[in-house]
């Protein structure tokens, strides 16, 4: 029995090798190749500190763009600013993310290689390393962990010689330090002096390293994070890092970022212009390559059918492709679409009437999204409550100039007929031709001719989208 697959494989990308050219690591390209350019152009022209945040919903793309573009901003884009990936949720069971973040940083640079066998190469890659590793003996000193242990003089040189300072190393410093050195260390965030020269010489040295070659480092996974743990880690990079030639590069989903706020500070906070402390430029990722005219999303949708093996001559699929062209749901976004790709593998097809016809198959197709995309509207479809209004809603507002060829029309006319009366549908209903039968039936023999409209949805619903079913 040949292997299937129920969902879409996660991307197999290189981070700092793999760009958007790549295609034997089923990295696709989904029209974002052109946003990556501009966001290399910017990061490259730009000296002075910036935060931008690369904004999307959940399940947009963001974190394959964003691996791909670390990649991508030398090897595609001419870029030659050092790119540094660091997934925030990784580490936000932490408490401290300076110390994480600046041990990504110093695991990249130290992981560089000369470029040529040049003197003046070797000795760039060498001062980039040297520097790093300077810069990270005070990030302890400067973290959470530094208040926890109220370092003083004593802590601090203790702290200093740690060869790769992380959390678990502070705490083990802070269990094992005895009376003498706990007392010592009592003063040191009291004196303002000492604090201050730590902070100086954390940014004196990664001004140093990023004069010559910028420095962008990108958090991903922010909007996924504990709200205290992602508005720490946005004070830490306003506070910290706030020096010429350090970028940020934030994904995440600003929407989610402003509940984060709320839940910190209250519902009342203007949420929206806390963040504009913090962020510097807004890029939100397009839907579509308006060089190619190619919808990202029905891109997609191609892309997750062939690596799935789903059958894309089947009536179904063919309508899911047009409903996703002309009249998507303004929530679908790449992973809904995946997630649709489910559903449609696991469907029994067929089930709830014996008489088939191209309006049954368009009814499914508009179900199976609705499914992923407004679980509301589903609910009430499943409970035989729902209004024609509620179901267009769904894929609207129609445009006026809508044409037979569009999925718009014909998500039209199928729920005009469907929600007329029963004893009302007859050869001159608008819709009736997506409903007509074959040679060999009569509309007598329609199914439908005794259900009205939310009973033939809900049918359709509990029979053939909710039934497991192995697939074929």
């Amino acid at each position: 029995m040949t292997a299937q697959r129920l969902t879409v494989p996660e991307p197999e990308i290189e981070l700092y090798e793999d760009g958007f050219d790549t295609t034997d690591r089923g990295v696709a390209d989904l029209g974002r190749k052109e946003d990556g350019k501009k966001l290399s152009d910017l990061v490259e022209k730009i000296a002075e500190p910036m935060v931008i945040a690369v904004d999307a919903p959940w399940g947009a793309g963001k974190s394959v763009f964003l691996k791909c573009w670390v990649g991508a901003h030398t090897k595609e884009n001419e870029g030659t600013a050092t790119t540094v990936y660091f997934d925030a949720f990784q580490h936000d069971f932490l408490d401290d993310p300076l110390v994480s973040i600046f041990k990504e940083v110093t695991d990249r640079i130290e992981k560089l290689k000369p470029e040529t066998t040049e003197d003046a190469e070797q000795q760039r890659i060498a001062k980039l390393k040297d520097l790093s590793g300077k810069a990270k003996k005070y990030v302890p000193i400067l973290g959470r962990a530094a208040l926890r242990l109220a370092v003083g003089t004593v802590a601090t040189e203790a702290i200093m010689d740690i060869e790769n300072p992380d959390e678990s190393s502070l705490d083990e410093l802070l269990q094992n330090a005895n009376s003498e050195v706990a007392k010592a260390i009592g003063s040191f965030w009291n004196a303002e002096e000492t604090r201050s020269q730590a902070m100086n010489s954390f940014r004196e040295y990664l001004s140093d390293l990023a004069k010559d070659q910028k420095l962008v480092i990108v958090v991903d996974e922010l909007d996924r994070c504990r709200p205290d743990y992602a508005l720490h880690l946005l004070e830490v990079i306003k506070h910290f890092f706030n020096v010429e030639n350090v970028h940020f590069v934030l994904g995440g989903n600003l929407t989610e970022l402003e509940n984060s706020v709320r839940a910190r500070y209250g519902a009342g906070v203007n949420a929206g212009l806390y963040l504009q402390k913090f962020v510097t430029v807004k890029m939100p990722l397009s839907v579509r390559d308006q060089h190619l005219n190619k919808d990202v999303n029905t891109d997609h949708f191609h892309n997750i059918s062939q690596s799935m093996g789903i059958d894309t001559k089947q009536k179904t699929w063919q309508y899911l492709d047009l409903i996703i062209k002309d009249c998507p749901p303004r929530s679908m976004t790449l992973r809904s679409i995946e997630r649709l790709a489910t559903n449609l593998k696991l469907s029994v097809i067929g089930q709830s009437f014996t008489w088939v016809t191209s309006g049954h198959d368009l009814l499914r197709a508009a179900l199976l999204i609705i499914k992923v995309c407004d679980t509301d509207t589903y609910q009430n479809i499943l409970n035989g409550k729902v209004e024609l209004s509620e179901f267009r809603e769904v894929f609207g507002p129609f445009s006026p100039s809508m044409t037979q060829k569009t999925g718009e029309n014909h998500i039209m006319l199928a729920s005009e007929y469907i929600f007329t009366a029963p004893d009302d549908r007859n050869e001159t209903s608008p819709g009736w031709t997506l409903f007509k039968p074959d040679m060999l039936r009569s509309f007598e023999d329609d199914e439908m001719k005794y259900l009205n409209g939310p009973q033939i949805l809900q049918k359709l619903a509990t029979e053939e989208l909710e039934v497991f079913q192995l697939p074929t």
